[in-house]
């Protein structure tokens, strides 16, 4: 169940990149950020009252801490998608990947050899996945550092969110709601950028904030049930969805090296949910 989970937020997660990409394409990234975390907010306050078992402010708290580290992810994030979704989005996938994998491991986290081969080959068709070929993309440094950056940041706010008790969930992930929506708010209005200044780009936030505050749930759910460093690479793999979508939608070439990756993802995938 963990691994689906994980999955599920993979997903959604792949899902939001692609649609806060474009938003970010269409319009100021702040009142994108703003209405993308004020619909989750919305969102995630009556699933927390209609399911959680537990409120604990502390977990609010921990959960609004884990928030502003995704925050700066998604910042970087998608000031890295202005440009090639393809390269910019699976390097943030490895960095966040690798930190809670490490964080897990080195606290004590054991893993089955089928489960330690399965993770080897996730890490490794993230990397497949990030190779989009020199003759396909020109990319410059900027991007790339952005996207080891917002990788960073999610990877941060993971671990954090790992510290938060079972019985409290969802009420951990309206604290990485809610308080960062506060933030982007005030500086909104301190930058003279209302919400309407989001313009044509508002579907593509409001869509994004749907996605990535159930990702964000789905996580949640992965490691109160399983293991941080199982539930992270798995749920990592989401550049492989904001990938295929952007060759879907925007006809961004795959190389081969990318399609590969996508084939070693799914070998992953079987090998840590069978271990």
């Amino acid at each position: 169940m963990a691994a689906l989970l994980a999955l599920v937020a993979a997903l959604l997660w792949g899902l939001g990149a692609f649609l806060g990409g474009q938003a970010s394409r269409r319009a100021a990234l702040i009142p994108v950020l703003a209405v993308e975390l004020l619909v989750g907010t919305i969102v995630i306050i009556p699933l927390a009252f209609l399911t959680a078992h537990h409120f604990a402010w502390v977990d609010l708290l921990i959960g609004g801490a884990a928030g502003f580290f995704g925050l700066l992810g998604v910042t970087f994030l998608y000031r890295g998608l202005r440009g090639p979704m393809a390269a910019v989005a699976p390097v943030a996938g490895v960095v966040s990947a690798a930190l809670p994998l490490l964080w897990g491991v080195g606290f004590g986290e054991r893993l089955s050899a089928w489960q330690i081969y399965g993770v080897i080959l996730g890490l490794m068709s993230i990397v497949l996945i990030s190779d989009t070929g020199r003759a396909l993309h020109r990319i410059s440094l900027g991007p790339l550092v952005n996207g080891v950056l917002g990788g960073a940041g999610f990877g941060a706010g993971y671990i954090v969110l790992d510290a938060t008790q079972p019985l409290t969930a969802p009420w951990p992930i309206v604290g990485a709601r809610l308080l960062p929506a506060l933030a982007v708010c005030a500086v909104a209005l301190a930058a003279h950028q209302p919400l309407s200044a989001v313009g044509p780009a508002r579907p593509w936030s409001v869509g994004a904030g749907l996605s990535t505050v159930l990702a964000s749930v789905a996580f949640l759910a992965a490691i109160n049930r399983g293991l941080l460093s199982i539930s992270s690479v798995l749920s990592c793999l989401h550049p492989a969805v904001t990938v295929i979508l952007a060759r879907l939608f925007l006809r961004e070439r795959m190389s081969l090296s990318q399609a590969a990756g996508l084939a070693v993802a799914v070998a992953a995938i079987s090998m840590i949910t069978v271990g």
